[in-house]
């Protein structure tokens, strides 16, 4: 058999397989897109919110994502509802967000959801130097979120306010967030994401906002259930899976005539992350967002867990079998107060285990024969 037979045999399968692989690919691809992006509160990508909503809910706020008019309709006072997209809501959702009875936060929102949803905001043109200054603006406004994060750079869009309204962060006759009602307008959508969750401000700006209510709803308008149906909508069913069905005969057909591949390979991880890097880590989040006592409190608990293991002792072993002496006052003593008693317990912790360690590791010596 020539080699120019043998190629036109195994072009078909061949071809299949390419096919399946693209295909494959792409939903990959559109996978993995579907959980990241701007606003996306699983989304762990630079533009995504998702460190936002997990210090949420571990500070027990309860966050639940909605796409539809009817899951904001009297959502009630006791809950926060963020709109992450305000262009893309219909009339429906504009009158259901009126109706809600709830804290409304809009991100960026265009003319005509200002017009139905806040009296006195109106968007306004930045002057050309706004950001260029150097001068960062006080918030010179009542809104407690505002007044937590104190002096803040915004970027973004920037509005006109006038009474009933309050503008904040207000600079030549601009402000990038304003407050009319219950209604809070910020115009850039960088303090609620990954990338800006570290600088100070932001955090204290966006937990403050989010975390005033037990609920929060975040709200992704889907343009299909808000009224207008897109094209995908148009679509019948059966074509979806007919797709589905093609591609899955396709590998079928591709695993029956291509040549099978060897066992699957284990691979270790060539990276790992200390537990230790990871809870000084999730300390500094709390320490930025003014959360002293949870801080203090995932150091102890990190700190106990280590000395349990190191005594042989399970981690709820009472203080003084852990750390006899000192040990009642650095674990069970009370929350630091300011960001240097939260420095000085977090030294005296590590000073705690390193005695710790060295007297384990005396103790072994000392038996060995």
């Amino acid at each position: 058999m020539t080699l120019l037979v043998r190629a036109r045999r195994a072009r078909g399968p061949l071809v299949t397989g390419v096919l399946v692989l693209l295909a494959a690919v792409v939903l990959a691809i559109a996978g993995a897109r579907a959980g990241q992006g701007l606003l996306q509160p699983g989304g762990v990508d630079p533009a995504g919110s998702g460190a936002l909503v997990t210090v949420l809910r571990e500070q027990g706020v309860r966050v639940d994502v909605v796409t539809r008019p009817e899951d904001v309709v009297g959502a009630g006072g006791d809950t926060t509802v963020l709109v992450a997209f305000p262009g893309r809501l219909a009339t429906t959702g504009r009158i259901a967000l009126a109706h809600s009875g709830a804290d409304v936060v809009l991100v960026a929102p265009d003319a005509a959801t200002l017009e139905a949803l806040t009296p006195g905001v109106r968007a306004a043109q930045a002057p050309p130097d706004l950001l260029t200054t150097g001068v960062v603006p006080p918030p010179a406004c009542p809104l407690p979120a505002a007044l937590a994060a104190g002096p803040l750079t915004l970027d973004g869009a920037v509005y006109e306010v006038t009474a009933p309204a309050v503008g904040c962060y207000a600079a030549e006759g601009v402000a990038p967030l304003a407050v009319s009602g219950r209604t809070v307008v910020i115009g850039s959508p960088t303090p609620f994401t990954n990338e800006a969750l570290d600088r100070d401000g932001a955090a204290a700006l966006t937990m403050t906002l989010l975390g005033a209510h037990p609920r929060v709803l975040w709200y992704l308008p889907d343009p299909g259930a808000d009224g207008d149906a897109s094209l995908a909508d148009l679509v019948p069913r059966g074509w979806l899976w007919g797709t589905v069905m093609l591609l899955l005969a396709g590998g079928a057909a591709a695993l029956w005539r291509g040549r099978r591949l060897g066992p699957v390979v284990a691979e270790r991880l060539p990276v790992r992350v200390a537990a230790a890097e990871t809870t000084r880590g999730r300390a500094a989040l709390y320490r930025r967002i003014g959360a002293r006592g949870r801080a203090a409190a995932v150091l102890r608990a990190d700190a106990r867990r280590r000395l349990a293991a190191r005594r042989g002792l399970p981690p709820d072993a009472p203080t003084e079998a852990l750390a006899p002496g000192v040990g009642k006052d650095l674990l069970d003593g009370a929350d630091p107060t300011d960001d240097a008693a939260l420095v000085r317990l977090a030294d005296d912790l590590d000073e705690l285990l390193g005695d710790a360690a060295q007297r384990s590791s005396t103790r072994t010596d000392r038996s060995a024969p």
